[in-house]
């Protein structure tokens, strides 16, 4: 039977038109890490603020005669961070191996410390004498630092582990002050004042590691960390008194520190997308075609530039300990601002999950004017005063990053929630002082436009809790988001800068706020759009959770700062199917 069975199946077989052979399986091609890249990065920036005295004695040697007696003083100094990179790399063989490459980037590095000393200061090489009521200032800033580097490392197919290093360039910035005071509002006669800053370019060195992921053959994302050293520099200076003539005294800084940044970097594979722009927007100004609305793909990437001015405000108020009476107001009107900004979109169309942030900055226009009011008693002349000064510049910055939810969804609108961060410098520096009340002391002599008095400096970090929403209509899309701002922290410092004694003041404190946006953007192409906009936002701390730290004591104060301001914009938008990212969408 088993034979006979075998046959039969043999023979219907036989009957079955025969099966044609599978078709051949297209192999995927291999990934690659070769070609140029841009990308944005933000993320945590600190340095190590180590100071040590410096001092010139009478007797010419260092800490020699008469030099005041100080400690090594360092404050910490960290802060957010953020910029951009460009960059290629080669990979020697498609798949797992080596991969080579180069990168230069610039962060806007806010950050800055100053550490504090008072009491009677011990003179060198004299038993017994001291400066009396001694105040000594001494910290660093980093405005910004930018890099030249190398990169080797390994590539695991879309997972590139690497180590880099090259020359690092920093704005650094030393300011020291050491003093014998007086007393708070007494006359300064006969007491030195020695008053050293020095601000440079400077040059150092970077290494560090990181590693990259590539979520599609153009996006990939980075964790980074890095060390730098900048050097350290001394900065010295006489006596302004003249009462110490042969004295020079000052500080010596250190300016080393890491950063830890993560970053979203896009690669070009067929060169940058620069030309091809352009030529579209041309074709569509001189011969318009119907225009056919982009078609929502898994994922859509947008990416911008603004301009922004705006133009603000800034205002506090110091309160004294016992009764809770106000002693002094200063106020800053009118500081208007030129702005960059950069700004990027990623959206997940399937779930309606996104991810949006912008990173600015830009300088204070010289135009506005500063009030310093003191309120009796207890000032020096004991009447009202009020002195009026110039904002002759300064710069700002502002940085968002929101990760929300589009619960609403049609074809022609959406409406979502969002949770992010927000984070915004602001620094004024205002020249010469005129008295415009009765005050017989204070600026009763005036001081010249050309001479500082003054510089604000702020900075602002804050939860962001909101809704973003936007409207299609044809060619044109109406964006509008508002964010309440329920924990705001301020970390600044008042600058007087005729007032050694007293500079710089730390200003601390935590309160609230808003910020809201609303963007009409028009498409030239379904890929690149142009737009106007406004925006303005607030950020408020209440006397009872805000503090001004003088030499001797801490004063209750209250803060506030308020910007608005217009804007354009340009945009393009990524139109790769799925962007390359089908296989994630997928999971």
């Amino acid at each position: 039977m088993i034979p006979l069975a075998g046959f039969a199946a043999d023979a219907l077989a036989a009957d079955l038109p025969a099966r044609a052979p599978p078709p051949p399986v297209a192999a995927l091609p291999a990934f690659t890490w070769t070609g140029l890249y841009s990308g944005l990065f933000a993320g945590y920036g600190q340095f190590d603020n180590r100071t040590s005295p410096a001092c010139r004695g009478a007797d010419g040697l260092a800490g020699g005669l008469r030099c005041p007696v100080r400690s090594a003083l360092s404050p910490r100094a960290d802060d957010f961070i953020a910029g951009t990179e460009v960059g290629y790399t080669y990979q020697l063989a498609p798949g797992p191996g080596l991969v080579v490459g180069a990168a230069a980037d610039y962060q806007f590095t806010p950050i800055r410390s100053y550490g504090l000393e008072t009491g009677a200061l011990p003179q060198a090489g004299q038993p017994g004498a001291v400066y009396p009521g001694g105040v000594y200032h001494v910290g660093q800033r980093l405005d910004w630092l930018a890099t030249a580097r190398g990169k080797i490392g390994y590539a695991f197919d879309r997972v590139f582990v690497y180590g880099t290093g090259g020359a690092a360039f920093g704005g650094v910035r030393i300011d020291t002050t050491t003093t014998a005071n007086a007393g708070f509002f007494d006359p300064r006669v006969n007491l030195p004042e020695f008053d050293a800053r020095k601000g440079a370019l400077r040059v150092g060195w970077v290494a560090g590691a990181g590693v990259e992921y590539a979520i599609s053959p153009q996006l990939s994302v980075k964790g980074e960390a890095l060390y730098y050293d900048l050097g350290s520099r001394t900065v010295l200076a006489g006596d302004a008194s003249g009462f110490r003539p042969n004295l020079a005294v000052g500080a010596r800084a250190g300016m080393s520190g890491v950063l830890g940044r993560v970053g979203l970097n896009y690669r070009f594979d067929d060169g940058l997308p620069v030309v091809g722009p352009f030529v579209d927007v041309a074709k569509a100004l001189i011969d318009p075609v119907p225009y056919v609305a982009p078609v929502a793909q898994v994922w859509d990437f947008e990416v911008g530039t603004r301009y922004v001015y705006d133009s603000g405000r800034f205002g506090k108020s110091f309160y004294r300990p016992a009764d809770g009476t106000m002693i002094s107001r200063l106020t800053y009107r009118d500081f208007d601002a030129h702005s960059g900004e950069t700004f990027a979109r990623l959206d997940h169309n399937p779930t309606g999950l996104f991810a949006k942030g912008f990173l600015g900055s830009g300088f204070v226009a010289s135009g506005g004017r500063l009030n310093d009011e003191d309120f009796p008693p207890g000032i020096r002349g004991n009447v009202y005063s009020n002195t009026l000064s110039k904002i002759r510049d300064g710069d700002v910055a502002l940085s968002a990053i929101d990760a929300g939810y589009h619960f609403l969804r049609g074809d022609t609108y959406r409406l979502g929630a969002f949770l992010g961060y927000q984070s915004t410098t602001e620094r004024a520096n205002a020249v010469g002082l005129v008295q415009t009340a009765a005050n017989p002391v204070i600026g009763s002599r005036g001081v010249p436009n050309g001479v500082s008095v003054l510089t604000q400096d702020n900075h602002w970090n804050a939860l962001r809790v909101g809704l973003a929403g936007e409207a299609r209509y044809d060619r044109f899309t109406l964006s509008l988001e508002g964010a309440y701002l329920p924990v705001v922290g301020l970390d600044g410092y008042d600058r007087h800068w005729l007032r050694p004694d007293i500079n710089p003041l730390a200003e601390r404190g935590t309160g609230s706020g808003y910020f809201v946006q609303g963007v009409i953007a028009y498409d030239l192409t379904p890929t690149i759009s142009v737009g106007v906009g406004a925006r303005a936002w607030r950020m408020t701390v209440d006397r009872r959770d805000g503090t001004t730290q003088f030499p001797t004591l801490t004063e209750p104060a209250k803060f506030s700062s308020e910007r608005y301001g217009a804007f354009a914009q340009i945009s393009y938008r990524f139109t790769d199917p799925a962007f390359g990212l089908g296989g994630l969408a997928a999971k």
